[in-house]
């Protein structure tokens, strides 16, 4: 990806590809919490707290230890939430978004990108529930719409990080 791709993209699934993860945990971790904020409307006080917490660990502020608790309180709410018997809704993409932008450490391009990619899928059922005649549209534009602000926002927290890691 040039430099030139990576201001243009709309997507921020292969703009992580190039993200060295080892040189930038912090930010990759502060992306995943911006991604799962999008959506804060949806996510419960365990989910909240998790993330909040999420961006606490990035800041120094709290430990490993807290962090893991915080995310064990959300990854029950989120297995809760998520009707393995039919299609997911904003609230369980939601959960999981929150469970994946907070957990593993250390951050890598694959986990916040399932972060991203929740939240993503949370907009657009959000969307798709509001205006149920029109679903599909509606789930695809917002996703769609939601994916380009997180190219954003991934942008203004890692500059064009150059070539993509080594495979």
């Amino acid at each position: 990806m040039t430099e030139r791709e990576w201001q243009a993209c709309r997507d921020p699934e292969p703009m992580l590809r190039q993200v060295p993860a080892a040189r930038h945990q912090r930010e990759l971790r502060l992306f995943g919490a911006a991604c799962a904020r999008r959506v804060w409307r949806l996510l419960p006080g365990e989910c909240r707290a998790a993330v909040e917490a999420s961006e606490r660990f990035a800041g120094g502020e709290i430990g490993g230890e807290e962090l893991e608790a915080a995310v064990a309180r959300a990854a029950e709410v989120a297995a809760a939430a998520f009707p393995g018997h039919s299609a997911p809704d904003a609230a369980s993409y939601a959960t999981s978004a929150a469970v994946d932008a907070s957990s593993a450490w250390p951050r890598t391009a694959t986990n916040v990108m399932a972060a991203a990619s929740c939240a993503a899928s949370a907009a657009g059922c959000d969307a798709g529930e509001a205006d149920e005649a029109r679903y599909d549209e509606a789930f695809e534009r917002a996703r769609r719409g939601e994916l380009a602000a997180q190219a954003d926002l991934l942008r203004a927290l890692i500059a064009f990080p150059g070539e993509p890691p080594p495979a």
